[in-house]
């Protein structure tokens, strides 16, 4: 006990007398700031300072040697300081008022600054979740286990986001004349300018040619060099999108022994269609009406062509090249297998992925909406503080925002349960765990 205690005691409490020595020389600097003019006194306050940033130094240093030494032990690790392991000081600091700067005071633009703090903080833990799906999906083999982590990921995305949309609450509680006594000292700066965000909608998955332009230029154009670098290379790595489709694409159940989920699909399909059509047509000659009868069989035809997309590679392939589709022909065969057998116990983690990538678009597309709203209720349809279209920019980015849109409507190609092709017996058991008996 003696020697775990002086082990202990030895693990000096560097947080805390670094914060100390830290208080010290921002005094001093503040000393030297008003001792302008005072050649000698700022002489002695620069020696101090020199000597404290050495003794800070040589601190740090040997904090450094005592981690490295007792990184395997908890007892020779040196105590960690919560204010210190938070970086409390930085956050709580950086919050610079542009209207105190220039004198004139604003109460509410401290709402304003600590809200978007707020928000590029989450985007920063959605960025972090989003890279470990990114990677997980990109292996050549994805073992079940890495989905059931996907799931988590993407789950507490969806966790994170309803937490932004209600933080537009709390904005909102700012009124219009509270908004105008700052807002002429933003400019230009904007929310467009957030490079974190347009990192997030890259590593989505967001084509450069769905965006909407910002004043007829590329978006990254309004942002610094150093950030247009980040999110012009993530417009070129793996996306979630990317890596979502091939691995949709390496699903083994589409074709299974004598099964073939496609040909067995369209069987179902076309008696679906069929039973409608003769039920439609038996209905409206004894009605007599004849509009009746040629828009309800007007309404099957155009669900048919509906789903000749799905069954046709090349019809498909053409809604790809005409911007109505995105998602792979193979793909999307899988993801719609996945989406009718969810029931089956292989597909119930695959079949929560997909869900939560749906809520994710979904929530995006809400926040950008609530958003917008809220811009017009703040400025009207003024300029944007950036110079944008403001109100009429961000409304139109609304529909333009959704990534897995093609996910999203595969409720236009499900059939009822009732009317589904049954899988076959070989195939039901690989879909289920079941447990062998020694």
């Amino acid at each position: 006990n003696k020697k775990r205690y002086g082990i202990k005691r030895m693990s000096t409490d560097f947080g805390a007398q670094k914060l100390k020595l830290r208080t010290v020389l921002d005094g001093l600097e503040a000393q030297k700031d008003l001792a302008q003019g005072d050649a000698k006194r700022i002489q002695d306050i620069e020696t101090q300072i020199t000597q404290f940033t050495d003794q800070l130094d040589a601190m740090t240093l040997k904090e450094q040697e005592q981690i490295t030494k007792g990184a395997g032990n908890r007892l020779e690790r040196p105590p960690v300081y919560y204010a210190e392991y938070i970086q409390l000081d930085k956050i709580l600091g950086a919050q610079l008022l542009q209207s105190e700067k220039y004198g004139d005071f604003a109460h509410d633009e401290m709402l304003f600054i600590v809200i978007h703090q707020a928000y590029e903080l989450w985007f920063k833990q959605i960025l972090h979740e989003l890279n470990a799906v990114i990677k997980m999906l990109g292996q050549d083999d994805v073992p079940d286990k890495d989905i059931g982590l996907c799931v988590h990921h993407l789950h507490r995305i969806t966790e994170i986001q309803r937490l932004m949309f209600d933080q537009l609450n709390v904005l909102e509680t700012m009124t219009p004349l509270d908004f105008m006594d700052f807002r002429d000292y933003l400019y230009p700066a904007s929310g467009f300018q957030s490079f974190q965000f347009r990192l997030l909608e890259n590593r989505l998955g967001m084509l450069p040619e769905k965006r909407v332009q910002y004043e007829r230029k590329a978006y990254h154009t309004k942002l610094s060099s150093e950030h247009q670098k980040l999110v012009q290379t993530a417009e070129s790595e793996p996306s979630l999108f990317a890596n979502l489709q091939k691995w949709l694409e390496n699903n083994p159940f589409l074709a299974d022994g004598n099964f073939n989920f496609l040909e067995s699909y369209i069987k179902a399909a076309e008696a679906m269609f069929d039973s409608d059509l003769e039920v439609i047509l038996k209905n409206t000659e004894k009605s007599g009406s004849t509009i009746e009868r040629e828009t309800e069989v007007k309404r099957i035809q155009d669900n048919k062509a509906a789903f000749r997309a799905l069954f046709e590679s090349e019809s498909h392939d053409q809604h790809i090249v005409a911007g109505s589709k995105r998602l792979s022909f193979k793909a999307t065969q899988a993801a719609l297998l996945i989406m009718i057998y969810q029931l089956e116990p292989v597909f119930h983690l695959p079949y929560k992925m997909l869900s939560l990538l749906i809520d994710i678009d979904e929530h995006f597309a809400m926040w950008r909406f609530k958003h917008t709203m809220m811009v017009h209720r703040m400025i009207g349809s003024k300029v944007g503080t950036g110079g944008s279209s403001g109100y009429w920019y961000l409304k139109s980015t609304i529909e333009k925002g959704r990534i897995f849109a093609d996910i999203g409507n595969m409720a236009t190609y499900l059939l009822p349960r009732s009317q589904l092709p049954q899988l076959p017996p070989h195939l039901k058991k690989r879909l289920a765990f079941h447990m062998e008996q020694s």
